[in-house]
């Protein structure tokens, strides 16, 4: 054989061996958690990434490994999260659906590893006042931290009493400045997770819109999201947090761990009755599970659909490419788990 086919044969097995140390499923130096925090300036989350850090199920699958592992709650929730993505500060970031839009909209390179489950949102109006509907705050002061999930819901609120952002006074104001502003009288009513029942509590407000009863089809949703550039640099590693995931969702479809979950989710700074509010009588199973299933994606096309309606965003998103189910799907195979939360249809478009 000549030379100059020895000269070939090697140069094509450097460059094969070159491609192989691009895409060898090495483990990163460190991966970076972030979640939407409650305002409180806690280092402690909510949801399934709470509960898969705090019981150490991300821990245990870089068990043996040199990988450093970060958590980070922001109180800025999701346009904090995209502004950290946007600067690479975040590998993985579990908050809404309506910033997760916004951000892939963007061109935050994103993709959508797992469901962290759905938060049920309440409406709450100053004591004092007539208001038993959302129809009753037309032209009424109405405070919801813009550009969250819960901004999504108070839109699509509106939208299904027949009004529009037009018809209140939108203002723009995070978790506890709402508690401040509705304890002053300067705003009507506010949008909220459970925190805004600590007024309901202190006879400060009244409670007159839960989602609770809807179930997922009316509640808060979003998931955990992980950047491109990691998951394509280090696959392996991305599967092990996906399996972490399920772990801690299996772990909160047990019934004997309601408690300890709400006592997790208590160091974010949110009172235990909350919790209670939230999630008693509800099965956690449900609420958690994980699948990136055709039922969260349909979720997912409806939020789309109504941000571009709402000139939230302008650019079309492909849920499909967006989506990575199989990370979760190969985590249930592995832990026989297939069987345990349906895959579940798609939901009836509300939009």
């Amino acid at each position: 054989m000549t030379s100059s086919f020895f000269k070939s044969v090697s140069a094509l097995l450097l460059a094969a061996v070159t491609s192989l140390g691009v895409h060898a499923q090495t483990q990163p130096e460190a991966i970076r958690f972030g979640g939407f925090g409650q305002g409180f300036g806690q280092p402690h989350g909510v949801a399934l990434l709470a509960i898969a850090q705090n019981k150490g199920f991300i821990a245990d699958a870089f068990k043996g490994t040199p990988v450093k592992l970060s958590f980070e709650y922001f109180t800025g929730t999701g346009p904090a999260i995209n502004e950290a993505i946007a600067n690479n500060r975040l590998d993985f970031a579990q908050y809404g659906s309506l910033p997760n839009i916004i951000g892939k909209a963007g061109g935050l390179p994103t993709r959508i590893l797992s469901s962290y489950g759905y938060t049920p949102v309440f409406a709450l109006s100053r004591q004092g006042l007539e208001v038993n509907s959302f129809k009753d705050l037309k032209g009424r002061k109405v405070a919801v931290a813009k550009g969250t999930v819960l901004h999504w819901a108070l839109l699509k609120a509106l939208q299904e009493n027949g009004l529009t952002l037009r018809d209140i006074q939108l203002v723009d104001l995070k978790t506890a400045d709402q508690l401040a502003a509705l304890t002053a009288g300067s705003v009507d009513a506010a949008v909220g997770s459970s925190s805004l029942l600590t007024l309901r509590d202190k006879g400060v407000g009244k409670v007159f819109y839960s989602s609770r009863e809807l179930g997922a089809k009316g509640s808060g949703f979003g998931g955990i999201l992980v950047s491109e550039s990691f998951e394509k640099q280090y696959p392996e590693a991305t599967q092990r947090v996906a399996n972490a995931l399920v772990k801690a969702a299996h772990w909160l479809g047990q019934e004997n761990n309601r408690d300890e979950a709400y006592r997790i989710w208590v160091l974010s700074g949110v009172p235990y009755q909350a919790f209670k509010d939230d999630f008693d009588g509800v099965s956690l199973k449900e609420v958690f599970n994980p699948r990136v299933d055709a039922f969260l994606l349909s979720q997912y096309e409806d939020a789309i659909a109504f941000s571009k309606e709402n000139k939230l965003i302008r650019a079309d998103i492909d849920v499909a490419r967006w989506a990575a189910p199989a990370y979760v799907e190969n985590a249930l195979r592995a832990q026989g788990l297939q069987a345990y939360w349906a895959d579940r249809a798609a939901a009836v478009a509300r939009h």
